[in-house]
């Protein structure tokens, strides 16, 4: 109970009205333990993976019939997330390779389904524990791959060990800071946190570094400036709008200087040329095969498939072997050759809702959870224009961007029931109702 009020009644007791809460249920160990092995299954390939991510989405669905009465509330919430996917399985009818594209859009459609149970029965603290716990196994499973981790190690490819190796220094960090978490994960994340950044420069990524400074740089500045800030009305909103105003003055006056060379330099400094590490090419060739079909796109698995010739021209320029399944480096261009005008409308909704919730929980609570969360929905944000991995299905990327939009509807939090009237008839505070 938390007292709000105290009202004298004579000299050796006083009326208070207290606020009455009902707290949480407490989540067994073994749910979490089952939700970090979940979230490891989408860190880092493992042995019998696929059989793996099967079972427990067996798992998520038996939840789902058993609490399907607060998991459909907050799925109607949640509408904008299942659209993309809907209108992807929809597109089995006109793909050319109906057998992939029907379990390709089945994934999809469950990676925001086991999203919103996830955080039906989860509130958004331990989730985040979870996730760093699974980051943990996930540096203990790459560390045998130490030798060639410049490749990608246990990965397809070095940019996404990167980037997953910037997930778990940036929730380690964040554990680190939290002081809610308990005393022995915080001793466990300031041992995480060098390994996880040492093996992500073991990857040459000059973005994975860049997000790592700024994700670093903005986590430690909501710890130790943003919060104390808020307790000056209006302060943070004033900062927000000054800050916003001299990146878009310093927008306009770079795009007015016809001749600057700023791109270029910054590209440079990053080991990057113009053509980004020859994505403008894949680019251009995503471009003509959008243009086929512009309205309603291939249908899923449409263009990567070893049949398409136009596909395996581009790992011809890739030097990739035959039969290798690339990307488009870009996430909308992804959707709009397999998906069309239509698809990429329905997924900017997606990003609009997610961003809408990241920013509003944010501004609403700024706790360092929140903070994470909007910094991570960020990082996958501008991922978008060079890479993929925010449109497929079951990775880490998706994970944090929709259980950071949904973290606020989960229903596990201490919820306030009513005030009520107690007597204290001591100094030392004894109650009787």
């Amino acid at each position: 109970m938390n007292i709000v009020s105290r009202i004298p009644t004579d000299r050796d007791s006083s009326l208070v009205m207290a606020k009455v809460y009902e707290e949480p249920r407490k989540i067994p160990y073994w749910e979490q333990g089952l939700i970090s092995l979940w979230f490891l299954n989408s860190f880092v390939p493992l042995p019998l993976e696929t059989p793996l991510r099967y079972l427990m989405v067996l798992w998520f669905l038996w939840l789902f019939a058993l609490h399907k009465e607060q998991v459909i509330p907050i799925m109607l919430k949640a509408w904008p997330l299942f659209l993309l996917p809907i209108f992807g399985l929809i597109s089995v009818l006109w793909s050319p390779y109906m057998g992939a594209a029907l379990r390709s859009g089945a994934l999809y459609l469950l990676t925001p389904f086991v999203a919103v149970i996830i955080i039906t029965r989860f509130d958004i603290s331990t989730i985040l524990r979870c996730m760093f716990f699974a980051g943990v196994m996930a540096i203990i499973v790459c560390v045998p791959f130490y030798d060639t981790m410049p490749y990608g190690g246990p990965y397809p490819q070095k940019n996404y060990f990167a980037q997953q190796m910037l997930f778990v220094a940036l929730l380690s960090f964040m554990t680190l800071l939290n002081e809610k978490s308990w005393p022995w994960t915080r001793m466990l994340a300031a041992l995480i946190f060098p390994i996880a950044l040492i093996f992500m420069l073991r990857a040459p990524s000059a973005t994975a570094l860049v997000f790592a400074a700024v994700g670093i740089v903005g986590l430690f500045a909501v710890k130790f400036v943003w919060v104390a800030i808020s307790k000056v009305r209006h302060l943070r909103t004033i900062i927000f709008i000054l800050g916003a105003s001299v990146i878009l003055s310093g927008a306009m006056i770079v795009l007015n200087q016809t001749n600057q060379t700023y791109l270029t330099d910054f590209l440079g400094a990053l080991g990057k040329d113009t053509t980004f590490t020859g994505r403008t090419h894949i680019w251009a060739a995503g471009n003509l095969a959008a243009q086929e079909h512009p309205i309603f796109g291939l249908g899923l698995e449409g263009f990567w498939n070893p049949a398409n010739g136009a596909a395996q021209s581009i790992n011809e320029m890739d030097f990739k072997p035959y039969g290798t399944k690339l990307t488009f480096h870009n996430a909308y261009l992804e959707v709009r050759v397999h998906l069309g005008y239509i698809g990429l409308g329905l997924y900017l909704l997606l990003w609009a809702w997610c961003g809408y919730r990241l920013f509003r929980q944010f501004f609403k609570e700024s706790s360092l959870e929140m903070s994470a969360l909007l910094v991570f929905g960020a990082i996958v944000f501008i991922s978008t224009l060079t890479e993929s991995f925010a449109w497929a299905s079951f990775n880490t990327p998706l994970n944090l961007l929709y259980l950071g939009a949904l973290a606020t509807l989960s229903p596990i939090r201490r919820v306030f029931v009513s005030r009520v009237p107690v007597y204290l008839n001591s100094p030392a505070g004894y109650a009787k109702t």
